[in-house]
């Protein structure tokens, strides 16, 4: 497919780039998504659109819409910016072709695992930047660990997961986390959701248990989990 053949040639080159000895820590201007975008984020920007803008308008964290187009394509450049300026393992790029208002195909890349998820038609896999090897995605067995992203912003949430023995973690890439949802037990998010943060991912998980409303996500695997974390957010009002 042209579309994803495009995703995994720029996200190689974005791969090279922060692999490279660029500096690209280096604080630019307010993006479009009301972060401060690094260097890293615009050159990577920068290149999505060099490979994708002949598929469409994109709609990207950074400058907001860029081109036209029948369809969409949704991008965060680099997700998990502040875990890369920090040297945290954990980010990475999204990326989602919307049609008639539906996502059709999309790739999330982990970069600082080094591969990247893919789903279009019936293909879930997942393809690794150094050997090119191919692992198919399936739903795991329970791991015994959750994500919990923005679990700083709702204490009573956390100590609710805390009493009914789920773990979580909070990494701070929400595509990136989304993308695990077939692997972990369960991913919960709750803040100012961004289409461009969950486009890609949401569509990775829509053969999963899901809940999303104005200000809250969650993903689970097991119905189990699913409905305990639903329903003691429901007691709490959130």
């Amino acid at each position: 497919m042209d579309f994803i053949e495009a995703c995994i040639a720029a996200n190689r080159e974005i791969y090279a780039l922060l692999n490279s000895d660029a500096d690209l820590r280096k604080e630019c201007k307010r993006g479009f998504g009301g972060d401060i975008s690094l260097k890293a984020d615009l050159e990577a920007e920068a290149i999505f659109i060099k490979h994708l803008q002949k598929f469409g308008r994109i709609y990207s964290e950074e400058s907001g819409s860029i081109g036209e187009g029948k369809d969409n394509i949704i991008i965060d450049p680099l997700d998990g910016s502040k875990n890369f300026a920090a040297n945290i393992p954990y980010f990475g790029s999204s990326c989602a072709l919307e049609k008639e208002g539906k996502v059709t195909c999309a790739v999330i890349a982990n970069f600082a695992a080094g591969y990247m998820q893919i789903k279009y038609e019936r293909r879930f896999e997942r393809r690794f930047f150094l050997d090119d090897r191919v692992q198919k995605i399936t739903a795991s067995p329970l791991c015994g660990v959750g994500i919990f992203e923005k679990a700083y912003d709702f204490n009573d949430i956390t100590l609710k997961l805390k009493q009914a023995s789920l773990k979580c973690r909070s990494l701070g890439a929400l595509a990136l986390s989304l993308a695990l949802s077939h692997e972990t037990d369960f991913v919960l998010f709750g803040g100012n959701i961004r289409e461009f943060d969950i486009a890609a991912g949401w569509y990775m998980s829509e053969d999963l248990h899901r809940l999303k409303t104005k200000d809250l996500l969650l993903v689970s695997k097991d119905k189990g989990i699913f409905d305990k974390i639903r329903d003691f957010m429901t007691r709490l009002d959130i």
